[in-house]
């Protein structure tokens, strides 16, 4: 990817921020990550972005210095990160990384979590004693780092399941840019036909497809069609599934689309179906684009953004039976989605509260 390099300019910014993504795949994370190191650019600051892999689907911006981190293996990875981050003045750096968070050479530094550590565990009956294996893991991969919760759900897994200290671990919401995300959903482009329910999500198990699946072969509105935004290796086992439950015609795989926001205003409902969770986009932006949503009450974020009397559209993971209800009761009827609400999530608001991290700001 052009763009890259391992030097530093001197740039006149009151401070110098860092963050290391993996890639630059679409996925939540990475959309996070540069959300923040674009409004943070875009206040002033000097933003450096590391990344293991050079490669993937979101395009450079041009506030942000790029630097790619050297290795064919992780070791090489780790020491090229090093010496890149020595001396090199960061006032903030951020990691979604935690692996390599003993890596940065930067006093001041945070691994962000974006998902319920614990949400992702599975206990398996017959070999239960990997659980607790699983959990000491976990202890040690965040215990003794100063941390960012993108939800309160996410610090009270922190706290409680893996012993990490309250006053290590801050919530800080992911970034949202509002005024860009409904500009890009009123910007022309290729929709379904018809009216359609859509579900923004990579096609992996912890999204729950199939269970979506059945649930919308059972609404009672059979004409209204499923878009599934997004890919994955499940793909192919998705396909075959809605062809066993007869919906195979009314089912889309739409793919990846690096604007997926007029999809989503032009729905009749936004669906998430995920059985765990950090604070989820797809959530958060079809709100913010007055679309109805329905989603699980997973671990974590649902519950702390659909509130009030969206509180009514929230089902229990894994309950077909009461996701297709919320989901036909949505596309009758939907309560008023106050906007207002939505604010703490604007990508500036979010960017400022990561400026109070660095010591002189404060």
């Amino acid at each position: 990817m052009a763009g890259f390099s391992t030097s530093f300019e001197a740039m006149n910014m009151p401070y110098r921020i860092g963050f290391l993504l993996g890639s630059l795949t679409g996925a939540g994370a990475e959309k996070t990550i540069l959300t923040l190191a674009k409004n943070l650019s875009a206040l002033g600051h000097s933003v450096d972005l590391y990344l293991l892999d050079t490669h993937g689907d979101y395009p450079q911006d041009g506030g942000i210095n790029y630097i790619g981190v050297s290795g064919n293996k992780k070791t090489a990875k780790r020491q090229h990160l090093r010496t890149l981050t020595k001396n090199a003045g960061y006032d903030l750096f951020v990691t979604s990384r935690a692996d390599f968070y003993g890596d940065i050479s930067v006093v001041n530094k945070y691994c962000s979590v974006h998902i319920t550590p614990t949400a992702w565990l599975k206990k398996h009956p017959l070999k239960f004693w990997k659980y607790p294996l699983q959990v000491r893991k976990l202890k040690r991969k965040f215990s003794n780092k100063r941390l960012i919760a993108l939800s309160k759900g996410i610090k009270t897994d922190l706290v409680d399941h893996l012993g990490c200290a309250s006053d290590n671990v801050m919530i800080i919401n992911n970034p949202f840019e509002t005024d860009r995300i409904r500009a890009l959903a009123n910007e022309p482009g290729a929709i379904p036909d018809g009216d359609y329910i859509v579900y923004v999500a990579s096609m992996i198990p912890r999204k729950r497809h199939t269970d979506l699946f059945h649930a919308f072969s059972q609404l009672k509105n059979q004409r209204v069609r499923l878009v599934l935004i997004g890919q994955g290796h499940l793909k192919h086992e998705l396909e075959e599934l809605a062809d066993s439950l007869g919906i195979q015609e009314r089912v889309d795989f739409w793919g990846w689309d690096i604007n997926p926001y007029r999809l989503v205003k032009a729905a009749k409902v936004s669906v998430l179906a995920s059985e765990a969770e950090g604070l989820p986009r797809a959530v958060v932006e079809s709100l913010l684009l007055s679309t109805p949503t329905v989603s699980t009450d997973c671990p974590s974020g649902p519950a702390e953004v659909m509130t009030g009397k969206l509180a009514d559209y929230l089902v229990p993971v894994g309950d077909v039976d009461a996701l297709k209800t919320s989901i036909d009761r949505a596309l009758e009827s939907y309560p008023d989605i106050d906007q207002d609400r939505l604010s703490r999530f604007d990508a500036v608001n979010v960017a400022k509260r990561y400026e109070t991290l660095i010591p002189c700001h404060n």
